[in-house]
């Protein structure tokens, strides 16, 4: 049962304190829904009201102990008189005379009895104010009766005093007084202070409601400049400080916050221009890039549409850009281009395009000409100011352009349509030359695909081996002694057959093919030669011609090293040919790149001479070993006095400085005369053999062997010389 009831009161408690809990949790919703002003105002009140009543209560509980604390004095000098009264009368023990003493209190109204008692307790005399008996008087215990003091009560006071006769203790006087006077008194107090706390409640209200705006005025002042901030995006606003306390310092942190967020926003800004302008700007020349020149060219072709007017197209790139880069290095490349931008923005009007799409490829929209005429004198002009020698670096370099020129709206009405058509069209002009402009036809589509599509098998040609080595033999023409091969290159294509290197290695060329073809061409021509001097102890010599592209390429020496290794082919027995101009472009990059195969035991041969440079001053520099006389100059020998003339030159310099001389192309029995008449050392053409595949090579070496000088007998018998 105890238990039970144990329980019962928890859960009481419990629901209390959940209750309580509650409320207080609903108080507190109730106050964050309050706004600023209002949660100032309850507060300021609350607490002037808090104080008031706290002031209020003090004074009714000091009111209260100094009423108390007299009406107890007043009852101890009535207890004292009527105590000294009773004394005569508890001597004579006269309980008649004791209770006419009592009864003088009846002049006292907040009386409301009193007793007298005897040594024994017992009640001498009593006296009640009312006729009706206080009840309370019998439930004194005599301990509580027999001592002097009082004892204040809800309801009342009772006053001890002792009756004393001559030193003698006789009894006890109680004396109860009604405490209702002090009751009426307090209550009085308390209705003139609820009437004080009202008026002062609505004075504290409308004053706190005064004094909050003094805190919440700003601070709406500043939440409204916030919210007017923030839609804005005004970080240039500042608000206005009112006061020098911490709202002020407040003031100042916002202002101050601002004042950063607005050189953020400021930086920021900068940076979204700058990279917007990083993102439609070629950073080196600062032109238009691709993206920017696509946009503006949409909107010329809208405008063009619109005013029914026409619109060319102008596709530049620069002609062998790339061997500048790679033989002078990029910065100086940078540095051509930039050169070029500067006469191109020269000729550009105001109301045209000039882009850079990349590398060495600019771009102008040309508008409101109106002859097709006018356009090709104005690339003329073009072309003459870029043919104009550059000066960087101590170095003068001839720059030339090739353009493809597209119209609107002849060859397309589109973005894609016009740029795809001029890029055919420059392609070609560079495949007629440099500095050669050429404006769209249809024919040039046809071709541009046929070109794509061989580019295209062309990869898949190293891939499926489809590509194949011939040699042609190479012949010392004073003794007919057979002295190496000239590695020539052909495609065995499936539908065309062979494929004239002509028509495949510009295209390899330009599309970046040529270096690992040049890999394939090196070393399967290192592996043959050494094939064919183990097999027939030949001391044989391949010859391999190196495209500009493979020259420039940083690898190649690495790539020679690696076919010597792989093919144990020693050094001496490996020839390498390259062009005079393409060792012109940097000439000390290309004498330093020759250094390197010359000290590996590589021979070298200036392929082509005559047709280049010809510059003495640096063939000298070179270390080369072998000259070749090209087959244009052989093939004038007998009827040509300038070739014959040519050619003689080129033998006595050979001799001069000590370099073997070969002519290539030797077809008739004349120039082979000519050329042993004039010392030439070396040969090879058609009138010898021409260019022969594996297969074929065997009967040739069969034949000719290094104690066999008399090989080349029936060739030699044709010729006029013993």
């Amino acid at each position: 049962m105890l238990a039970l009831q144990v329980t019962v009161a928890a859960k009481t408690l419990i629901l209390n304190n959940c209750s309580d809990k509650v409320a207080c949790l609903d108080m507190k919703k109730l106050f964050n829904k309050l706004s600023l002003r209002g949660k100032l105002t309850f507060i300021i009140t609350l607490t002037s009201c808090l104080v008031l009543l706290l002031t209020f209560v003090a004074i009714i509980a000091l009111q209260r102990v100094s009423l108390r604390k007299d009406l107890l004095q007043e009852a101890q000098i009535l207890s004292r008189g009527i105590s000294a009264n009773c004394a005569s009368a508890m001597i004579i023990n006269d309980p008649q005379k004791a209770t006419l003493a009592l009864e003088s209190l009846s002049a006292s109204s907040h009386v409301i009895g009193a007793r007298l008692f005897n040594k024994s307790q017992m009640v001498f005399a009593e006296f009640y104010q009312n006729l009706a008996r206080d009840p309370n008087i019998d439930e004194l215990k005599a301990a509580t009766i027999l001592r002097q003091g009082h004892i204040f009560s809800p309801a009342y006071l009772d006053v001890f005093e002792p009756v004393i006769a001559e030193g003698e203790t006789l009894g006890q006087l109680m004396l109860r007084v009604d405490l209702a006077k002090v009751d009426n008194v307090l209550i009085r107090y308390i209705w003139i202070g609820a009437a004080v706390f009202f008026i002062y409640s609505i004075l504290a209200f409308l004053l706190a409601n005064g004094l909050q705006r003094l805190i919440s005025e700003p601070i709406k002042s500043l939440s409204l400049s916030m919210q007017m901030i923030s839609r804005d995006k005004n970080y240039s606003h500042r608000v206005q400080k009112i006061s020098h306390d911490e709202l002020g310092s407040l003031f100042d942190g916002f202002n101050e916050m601002l004042a950063e967020i607005e050189i953020r926003d400021q930086e920021l800004l900068n940076s979204k221009i700058h990279l917007d302008y990083l993102a439609h700007h070629d950073p080196l020349t600062k032109l238009a890039n691709r993206l920017l020149f696509h946009d503006r060219l949409e909107h010329s072709l809208a405008r063009a549409k619109r005013m029914k007017s026409r619109l060319a197209i102008l596709y530049i790139d620069l002609d062998r850009f790339k061997n500048i880069n790679d033989s002078l290095g990029h910065h100086l490349g940078d540095d051509v281009l930039c050169t070029v931008t500067e006469r191109l923005n020269v000729l550009v009007r105001d109301a045209d395009t000039l882009a850079r799409l990349g590398g060495d490829e600019f771009v102008i929209i040309l508008e409101q000409f109106k002859k097709t005429d006018d356009i090709g004198r104005y690339v003329e002009k073009l072309l003459r100011e870029l043919s104009q020698p550059i000066e960087i670096s101590d170095q003068k370099l001839h720059v030339t352009a090739s353009v493809g020129i597209s119209l609107y709206p002849e060859d397309g009405d589109d973005v894609d349509s016009l740029m795809q058509t001029a890029d055919i069209a420059m392609y070609q002009a560079k495949g007629k030359g440099n500095g050669i402009c050429r404006f769209y036809s249809a024919d040039m589509n046809v071709n541009a695909r046929e070109s794509l599509l061989l580019e295209n098998q062309l990869r898949d040609a190293l891939k499926k081996k489809q590509l194949l080595l011939y040699y042609q033999p190479q012949f010392e023409l004073k003794t007919g002694r057979l002295i190496g091969f000239e590695a020539l290159i052909r495609w065995n294509h499936p539908d065309l057959g062979l494929v004239s290197p002509l028509d495949f290695i510009p295209l390899a060329e330009e599309s970046g093919l040529i270096v690992p073809i040049g890999e394939w061409l090196l070393h399967t021509a290192g592996k043959q030669v050494k094939k064919i001097q183990e097999q027939w102890k030949l001391p044989l010599v391949m010859a391999v011609n190196i495209s500009p592209r493979q020259f420039l390429h940083p690898s190649l020496v690495q790539t020679v090293a690696e076919v010597l290794y792989r093919t144990k082919l020693k050094p001496r027995f490996l020839e390498l040919e390259i062009t005079e101009s393409m060792v012109m472009g940097n000439v000390d990059q290309a004498i330093s790149k020759m250094n390197e195969f010359n000290k590996m035991g590589v021979q070298l041969a200036i392929d082509d001479f005559g047709t280049g440079y010809s510059s003495l001053e640096y063939l000298k520099k070179f270390p080369i070993s072998k000259l070749k006389i090209d087959q244009t100059f052989v093939r004038g020998l007998g009827s040509d006095a300038n070739d014959a003339a040519i050619v003689n030159s080129v033998i006595a310099l050979g001799k001069s400085m000590n370099l073997k001389v070969i002519a290539e192309g030797v077809e008739t029995v004349e120039q082979l005369d000519f050329l042993k008449k004039e010392g030439c050392d070396q040969g090879q053409g058609y009138l010898f053999s021409k260019p022969l595949p594996v297969a074929e090579l065997t009967p040739l070496l069969d034949s000719v062997l290094v104690d066999n000088p008399e090989a080349l007998t029936r060739i030699m018998g044709k010729t006029t010389l013993a």
